[in-house]
C-alpha cells in the first residue's frame, strides 16, 4: 500500500459480518465489505472525506442525479497473490478515467491523489473481504453523483463520491452466447458513449433483455450509422484474432469505452 496524503476519517464497524459471507458460493454485486468511502462537494471543493460502515444512504426525493441522471462510475478489482499481498491493477487508470467521464457530463473532477488514498486506505482496510480463490477478487465500484436538491435543469453545485467493494467471483464461468445488435444503438459519434455514465447502461437495458429472451447472454453492440461495424460488447470492449494479427475497433470516435484491458493488452 501507498504512503497517504488525503485526511480522511476512518469509523471502523463494531463486529465485521464476514463470517456470514460464503466465500465459496457469492454471487456478482450480491455481498458488500463492511466499509465505505463517502465525500461531498460543497462550495467548489471535495470535503468531509470519511471511511464509515457500509450502510445505506439518505438523499433528498429531489436529488438532481434521480432527475437528470448526473452519475458517473468505474469499476476495477483488487486481487491477492500466492504470499497473501493485496494488488491492484493499474488504479490512476480508474482515476482518468472517472475524470473523463466526470467532464463529460460537467461534473467536477476527483483529484488524483485523493482517488488514490481512498482506494487504499478502504482495500486496506477491508483486506480480509479480498478472496483468495482462483478467478475472485474483491471488485471495487467508485462512483459520483449529483446530490444537490434541485429540480432545475442545470448542472449541480453539490456531489457525493462514493466507493463500495464486494467480493465476487467471475462475471462469467464459460462461453457466452452473444447477439449482433443491429437495431438499437448503445452510442453515436459526439454523445457520452466513451463515458462510464450510468445512463449508457439504463439504456442497455431493454435492448439486452430482448436479446436474453432470445437466448443470449450479452450483446454485441455496433455503430450508430449503419450498424455494419462492430464497437463493443455490454460489458466488455472485444478483440478478434484474424490470421494473427488482433483486431478491435477504435475509440478515437468516442462511441467505446476506452478499456484499462484493452489498452494493457494493445501495450503489451
Amino acid at each position: 500500500m501507498m504512503d497517504t496524503i488525503s485526511n480522511i476519517q476512518i469509523e471502523k464497524v463494531k463486529t465485521s459480518k464476514i463470517q456470514s459471507v460464503d466465500f465459496k458460493n457469492i454471487q456478482f454485486g450480491k455481498q458488500f465489505s463492511d466499509h465505505m468511502f463517502v465525500a461531498d462537494y460543497k462550495n467548489g471543493e471535495w470535503k468531509n472525506l470519511k471511511i464509515v460502515p457500509y450502510a445505506p444512504i439518505s438523499i433528498s426525493p429531489s436529488c438532481a442525479a434521480i432527475h437528470y441522471g448526473q452519475s458517473v462510475f468505474e469499476g476495477m478489482k483488487a486481487y491477492k497473490d500466492s504470499d497473501g499481498n493485496v494488488l491492484l491493477f493499474r488504479p490512476t487508470e480508474n482515476a482518468k478515467r472517472i475524470n473523463m467521464s466526470a467532464k463529460r457530463m460537467c461534473m467536477p473532477e476527483i483529484p488524483e491523489t485523493l482517488f488514490m488514498d481512498a482506494i487504499h486506505q478502504l482495500v486496506e482496510l477491508d483486506a480480509d473481504w479480498v478472496p483468495v480463490a482462483e478467478d475472485s477478487s474483491l471488485y471495487i465500484r467508485p462512483f459520483i453523483f449529483a446530490s444537490e436538491e434541485l429540480l432545475g435543469v442545470r448542472p449541480a453545485e453539490e456531489y457525493k463520491f462514493m466507493i463500495i467493494t464486494s467480493p465476487v467471483s467471475s462475471y462469467y464461468t464459460g462461453p457466452v452466447d452473444v447477439k449482433i445488435e443491429t437495431h438499437y444503438t448503445r452510442a453515436s459519434e459526439g454523445g457520452v458513449g466513451f463515458a462510464k455514465a450510468a445512463g449508457n447502461y439504463a439504456a442497455a437495458l431493454y435492448p439486452a433483455k430482448l436479446g436474453q429472451d432470445q437466448g443470449y447472454k450479452q450483446l454485441i453492440w455496433t455503430d450508430a450509422n449503419t450498424h455494419e461495424y462492430i464497437e463493443e460488447s455490454g460489458t466488455m470492449n472485444v478483440m478478434f484474432l484474424i490470421n494473427n494479427v488482433l483486431i478491435t475497433p477504435s475509440i478515437s470516435l468516442h462511441t467505446t469505452l476506452a478499456g484499462i484491458t484493452r489498452d494493457s493488452i494493445l501495450t503489451l
